[in-house]
């Protein structure tokens, strides 16, 4: 099982994830910057390192894989919390072939 700390970043990752959350990324690093000294921070990357779900090493790369809709979170149930992503699909009326692009 994660330490503590991995676990309340997993819950802040999923917020950042969250399409219906207003939580960015960027208030998430100047939360951090705000609360923790560096040692802290050190600590955070170094529990985000050993973590074994991902392959990330520090909060700036899990940060960016949430804010691209790229991080699986862990729930405690086991399963990964969903993601949400804007999607556009075109149809050519004349051939009926469909494209998905991702917006």
């Amino acid at each position: 099982m994660l330490p503590l700390a991995g676990m309340l970043f997993n819950v802040v990752s999923g917020l950042v994830v969250d399409k219906a959350s207003t939580l960015a990324k960027d208030h998430v690093h100047k939360m951090l910057d705000d609360v923790l000294d560096d040692d802290a921070k050190e600590e955070l990357n170094r529990v985000i390192a050993d973590d074994p779900n991902h392959e990330h090493s520090s909060v700036d790369e899990m940060l960016e894989a949430a804010a691209n809709k790229k991080l699986n979170i862990p729930m405690k149930d086991g399963k990964l919390l969903p993601i949400e992503v804007d999607i556009t699909i075109k149809i050519d009326p004349n051939t009926q072939d469909i494209e998905i692009v991702k917006n």
